[in-house]
């Protein structure tokens, strides 16, 4: 069924425009929507353009800061498109096998069991399949792939089953805190140098954090309660603290979820005797990830910007 960017992301634009929801859809992959959950014009705009087959059938790969959101729209827009969403939570250790599937045992018999990756590839339903922190993987597993994110079948080894990727139309989409070049800044340690060929593959996307418009449009819709002045100035904070992370000042950051989450638990202990609601939410938001003198700089932002 076809509705209005409007209607399906609460974006403004012409009537006009229009996606394809999967009215009705019933699939355990399905994501759950977030009602409170606020859209970037700009990178909305980008997914749903890659999604039509602006860049064909390459893959996507979504690069940004911890905490930028990569996962979490690819995710939103799954759930309001009805579209299942298979995810793979990449690390340094993995292999092919744990991509593609294994053998288990079952009443004494040895039995395939297909991974994440070859099931989203063979869901009728035309699924997506993202590899989150995509940049860990080992080079050598990360070029095994590549036949796949092109577009071309393989034989799963273990079992001679001959995989079409394009058979359901499946999407692949890889995050990453880096490019695939390595991490130059100390502060993504087990992200890899990846394949230069292997990189040529996909439609690039920067996602950056929310501005400040968008983070005060999340905070609202969440926290209600938190009048605009505060929200204004936690998003202040939050981003003095993210300028810290970048220039590697402070081992923690800011995502907008944690940013709500310390509205929220700020909102909830704002009765407790004794304390500073602020900084007692925003140590336990936050806070008690951090080394005690990057927790006494939180301490301080806090005491600047907000009391």
């Amino acid at each position: 069924m076809k509705k209005s960017i409007t209607e399906v992301f609460g974006i403004q634009a012409p009537a006009t425009i229009t996606v394809d929801v999967r009215d009705n859809a019933i699939h355990a992959m399905i994501p759950r929507s977030n009602p409170d959950y606020v859209f970037r014009r700009e990178i909305l705009s980008d997914i749903l353009a890659w999604m039509k087959g602006a860049a064909g059938t390459d893959p996507l790969y979504l690069v940004g800061p911890t905490g930028s959101g990569k996962s979490s729209i690819i995710t939103q827009i799954a759930a309001r498109l009805g579209i299942p969403l298979y995810v793979v939570s990449c690390h340094e250790r993995m292999e092919i096998p744990e991509l593609f599937g294994r053998f288990v045992v079952r009443s004494g018999e040895m039995e395939w069991v297909d991974g994440p990756f070859i099931q989203g590839l063979k869901d009728p339903a035309s699924a997506w399949i993202l590899l989150d922190e995509a940049d860990t993987l080992d080079p050598g597993t990360f070029v095994g792939l590549n036949a796949l994110l092109e577009g071309r079948s393989i034989i799963v080894p273990e079992t001679g089953e001959t995989i079409d990727p394009l058979r359901f139309g499946a999407r692949i989409i890889y995050a990453g805190n880096t490019a695939g070049n390595g991490d130059t800044t100390g502060l993504y340690q087990s992200t890899k140098r990846q394949n230069l060929a292997s990189m040529g593959r996909f439609m690039m996307l920067e996602v950056g954090y929310a501005n400040a418009a968008e983070e005060d449009q999340a905070l609202g819709k969440a926290v209600p309660e938190v009048p605009s002045p505060i929200r204004q100035k936690m998003i202040e904070v939050a981003n003095k603290v993210r300028d810290l992370f970048r220039n590697g000042e402070i081992e923690v950051t800011f995502c907008t979820r944690t940013l709500i989450r310390w509205a929220q638990l700020a909102t909830f202990f704002k009765a407790k005797p004794g304390i500073n609601p602020m900084t007692y939410a925003l140590d336990r938001a936050l806070g008690f990830r951090a080394e005690p003198a990057s927790r006494q700089a939180l301490h301080e932002l806090v005491q600047r910007i907000i009391a």
